[in-house]
């Protein structure tokens, strides 16, 4: 039998994958996280980097925040915490044309805490919600 999704020459994935861990300036992990969800994959763990490292939200609330994501298509998707938004009005006043996707990716990720500790966050809504945890090696 022929899997498809097995390597080999010649052949491309059939989705995009990114579990990334960032490391800080002295190679220490400073957060790890990835989504399933086929082709949003890159843009779900885009925007929840983005939404941790740059804009300083607690990883949870990156996680949380609402998505979109754009595939070479002539509609972006966007999520409902974005579409009908004043900024999705102004954009389209521009010329931007959106479309709307009830959810985009479920993150899960890890974040380690300045005393060396681990926080797990995971999605609060999104596919009914999901569940992170550390689990630490028995004493």
């Amino acid at each position: 039998m022929h899997d498809p999704n097995l390597p080999g020459p010649g052949k491309r994935p059939r989705s995009s994958i990114s579990p990334t861990i960032v490391l800080d300036r002295h190679h220490l992990p400073v957060v790890a996280l990835g989504s399933p969800g086929g082709a949003t994959i890159i843009t779900t763990v885009l925007q929840t980097l983005t939404g941790f490292l740059d804009r300083g939200l607690p990883l949870v609330d990156a996680i949380a925040a609402p998505r979109a994501s754009q595939r070479n298509t002539a509609q972006t998707e966007l999520e409902p915490g974005l579409y009908g938004s004043e900024l999705a009005g102004q954009l389209e006043s521009i010329g931007h044309s959106f479309k709307l996707n009830p959810e985009i990716g479920a993150t899960t990720g890890v974040q380690r805490l300045p005393n060396g500790k681990w926080l797990a966050a995971a999605e609060t809504v999104r596919r009914g919600g999901g569940s992170a945890q550390v689990v630490l090696p028995a004493p």
